[in-house]
């Protein structure tokens, strides 16, 4: 299973995952996970935004429902936009192979 990921400088990585893995996991294990830093500084504890990533829509209504802490975070940001969610709130599933995702470095 796949991920495409486009890194902070719109390189495009084609990553691996392992299913019940977050995707901010995904990405920190990954070759890429050094280049984007910084990332996921709270260790994905949903206290901070520096995962804040774009999710290709039409896989939107895969994703998990957006909890208040990630709502809130979200909403804090001047960045958000309707396909914004947190990466480290993100669980890895079947349904997600393919899904093309932007790493944003203005969060």
């Amino acid at each position: 299973m796949k991920v495409l990921i486009t890194d902070k400088k719109n390189n495009e990585h084609s990553i691996n995952y392992t299913i019940g893995n977050s995707l901010a996991e995904t990405i920190m294990s990954s070759s890429i996970g050094t280049d984007v830093q910084p990332f996921a500084i709270c260790g994905f504890e949903c206290s901070c935004r520096t995962c804040h990533a774009l999710i290709e829509e039409k896989y939107f209504e895969s994703l998990p429902h957006i909890e208040e802490g990630e709502e809130y975070l979200l909403n804090t940001s001047l960045h958000r936009k309707d396909n914004s969610r947190l990466s480290c709130q993100i669980k890895m599933t079947e349904e997600l192979d393919g899904m093309k995702v932007k790493l944003r470095d203005d969060y």
